[in-house]
C-alpha cells in the first residue's frame, strides 16, 4: 500500500487549524488513525515551513495553528522577480512582479508548469542548468543573465539561485531575480 504523504500532511495540518486551543501528537494521531511517529514527523515540517507553532506544556508538546504571516505572502513586497521550483523543474510559487513581469494575471496560469515554459526562464536555457546545479551541490549560486530579443537593448539580469524546503517538505529552489540598471 502506498502512502500519499502530501494528503496525511494536509490532514494533519486541517486537524490543527481546526482546534486553535491546540492538539498533542497523542490527539492528532488519534483522530485521523496516524501512528504517532509519522504525525510528529509531519508536525515538523509543518513547523519549519511556519504553519503551525509548538509550545511545551510540562512533558508534553502542543501545537497551534501558526499566527505569523506565510513568507509567501511577503514575496508580493519584494522588488526582485521570485519562481521557486521543486526537484521535477514545476513551478510551485511566484510573486507579483514576475507576473507583471511576464504580462500574466493570475499565479494559476504558472503553477504546476515546468520552469522552461516561463518567458523569463525557458529564454535562459543557462538558468535551467544553474537549477540542476543547486539542487546537487546544495548551495547559494549567483550568476548574470543578459536578455537581447532583437527589439530592444538588451536588459542584464542578476539572479540568485537559492536552495530550499517547500511546503511539503520537499527540496526545491528559490529564483531571486533583479533587474540590473543599464
Amino acid at each position: 500500500m502506498k502512502i500519499d504523504y502530501h494528503k496525511e500532511l494536509e490532514k494533519v495540518l486541517a486537524i490543527v487549524k481546526k482546534h486553535p486551543e491546540g492538539r498533542t501528537i497523542k490527539e492528532i494521531s488519534r483522530e485521523i488513525g496516524i501512528n504517532r511517529n509519522a504525525v510528529a514527523k509531519y508536525l515538523d515540517i509543518l513547523r519549519v515551513a511556519g504553519h503551525v507553532e509548538m509550545k511545551r506544556i510540562g512533558p508534553a508538546k502542543v501545537y497551534y495553528p501558526s499566527k505569523f504571516v506565510p513568507i509567501s505572502m511577503l514575496f508580493d513586497f519584494s522588488e526582485e522577480l521570485i519562481v521557486i521550483v521543486d526537484e521535477n523543474l514545476v513551478t510551485v510559487e511566484v510573486n507579483s512582479p514576475l507576473l507583471r513581469h511576464i504580462d500574466v494575471t493570475s499565479k494559476e496560469e504558472v503553477i504546476g508548469k515546468p520552469i522552461s515554459k516561463l518567458p523569463i526562464v525557458g529564454s535562459f536555457p543557462k538558468m535551467v542548468e544553474n537549477i540542476r546545479y543547486v539542487f546537487g551541490k546544495h548551495h547559494v549560486l549567483e550568476d548574470e543573465v543578459i536578455h537581447n530579443d532583437g527589439d530592444s537593448d538588451p536588459e542584464k539580469y542578476k539572479v540568485k539561485f537559492v536552495p530550499t524546503t517547500l511546503n511539503n517538505g520537499k527540496r526545491g529552489v528559490a529564483l531571486l531575480i533583479k533587474k540590473e540598471n543599464a
